[in-house]
């Protein structure tokens, strides 16, 4: 069963609803009757001050019905953000959140929450219980994805047997301070005993606590390790702490979630390809997600497309960045294989050519070169670096490819991940990250970046 499916509230919503609202009529009456002997206080020594309260009293201070309204209204957030962050915790919502969310909930919170009502109470919590799978999916990818991306042992899509935090310790042998190693590994931990279906402990009896009971008083003197039931650890002299997993069927467990909440676009990068790129069959579905508006600006802007010029956007799906092409006064021809979306590009007004084909049984002599190629091409068995490669063949002398690809473009290393980096580099271009959830909106979480490769002139 996935985490937070089989939630239950521990409290009847209308006895909460109920202490809240009589809690709220007394401290009306406190009010009113410290007003009432403040005036006697003034009177019995009306030469001295009346006396500033601090702590809650402080609230006091201010007289008249301007003053009571701010009491209250003060005295009711203090009571709602009780009571929502009491439901979090007995309904177990809390525990399927990672920091990040927790610091969300929290600003929502601090700002004004909203009032306490057996009502509200149902919908909300009964909205988190709805979306406690996602919830509890988005909060692993965020503790793992933000994990330092050049180790080889993962990635953003997939754990392997080892994760590395770096600079975790300072010189000092204490956890440094602003880098949020603890922070993530508590994240890392807490997604291992929700799986597990135990109880995540207070910092001090999980790994943590290990940590601290093993670690010396400087790390000058030499590294060390510690372990537990989940993990077992190794912490070096220059900070970074590599974590090894003893649970291999909740890191299955781990990996599925993370492949579940990605879309599953995205096979093993360590796994070998079993044909050529031209050979393979396309993706499932083939692997479409069409560009949002957002990243579709984002190509838009680097690819700098010019009135009159010449535009291919291979593997075009329903031709969200041809259409800006056009917008932009281009020569539009695109490629697309997949039958249900020929129609709606031969509809694009000012589309020059529509080719229906595989993009990657195209050739160059045959279809020509372009001033500008902008892609968004399928993510899955790393697909896309197979296209992007193709794609430079249509490239015209002085012009420029402007890519969204993958995240994974960034520090996989496999060989062709390595040999495009290098390309990308040699030309004198640049890979830039969109931000996350750039493709939630349709139907997939995956990590992206924006790829442009400039090609020389003649």
């Amino acid at each position: 069963m996935t985490p937070g499916s089989d939630l239950v509230l521990a409290a009847p919503l209308e006895l909460i609803e109920g202490h809240r609202n009589e809690s709220l009529r007394l401290f009306g009456e406190a009010f009113d009757m410290i007003e009432l002997a403040l005036e006697h206080m003034a009177k019995a020594a009306p030469s001295q001050p009346t006396p500033y309260f601090r702590g809650t009293g402080q609230r006091l201070s201010e007289r008249g019905p301007q003053g009571r309204a701010r009491f209250l209204k003060e005295t009711r957030q203090d009571l709602d953000r009780a009571a929502w962050r009491h439901l979090l915790s007995v309904s177990g919502m809390e525990r399927l959140m990672d920091q990040t969310t927790k610091k969300q909930f929290e600003a929502q919170l601090r700002d004004d929450p909203p009032e306490v009502s057996a009502d509200t109470c149902r919908a909300t919590m009964g909205g988190l219980f709805a979306d406690a799978p996602t919830i509890f999916k988005r909060g692993i990818a965020e503790s793992f994805s933000s994990l330092d991306r050049r180790f080889k042992s993962h990635d953003g899509f997939k754990i392997g047997s080892r994760i590395v935090l770096t600079r975790a310790f300072n010189e000092h042998g204490s956890w440094a301070y602003g880098y949020g190693a603890e922070a993530k590994f508590r994240d890392v931990e807490r997604t291992f005993y929700v799986l597990d279906r135990k109880q995540h402990p207070d910092r001090g009896d999980g790994i943590l606590g290990v940590i601290d009971a093993a670690r010396p008083s400087s790390l000058h003197a030499s590294a060390f390790a510690a372990e537990d039931d989940y993990f077992r650890v190794r912490v070096f002299k220059n900070g970074n702490l590599h974590v090894w997993f003893k649970r291999d069927d909740l890191l299955l467990k781990v990996n599925e979630l993370l492949a579940d909440y990605y879309g599953a676009v995205l096979a093993d990068s360590r796994q070998k390809k079993a044909a050529a790129p031209e050979q393979r069959a396309p993706a499932r579905h083939f692997s479409y997600f069409p560009t949002p508006d957002a990243p579709a600006a984002e190509v838009m802007d680097a690819a700098m497309i010019k009135d009159g010029m010449s535009v291919l956007e291979p593997s075009a799906g329903c031709g969200n960045l041809a259409r800006r092409a056009i917008d932009a006064g281009a020569q539009v021809t695109v490629v697309e294989l997949d039958q249900q979306h020929i129609g709606k590009l031969q509809d694009l007004a000012g589309v020059v050519r529509v080719i229906h084909d595989d993009f990657l049984a195209q050739d160059p002599s045959v279809i020509g070169r372009f001033d500008r190629v902008i892609m968004n091409p399928p993510f899955c068995d790393g697909r896309d670096v197979d296209h992007v490669r193709h794609a430079l063949r249509f490239v015209a002398p002085g012009g420029r490819l402007v890519a969204i690809m993958s995240a994974g473009i960034v520090f996989k290393e496999d060989a062709d991940y390595v040999e495009l980096r290098s390309l990308i580099e040699a030309s004198g271009g640049r890979i830039r990250d969109l931000p996350a959830r750039s493709f939630a909106s349709v139907g997939t979480n995956i990590n992206t970046c924006i790829v442009t490769i400039p090609v020389r002139g003649s």
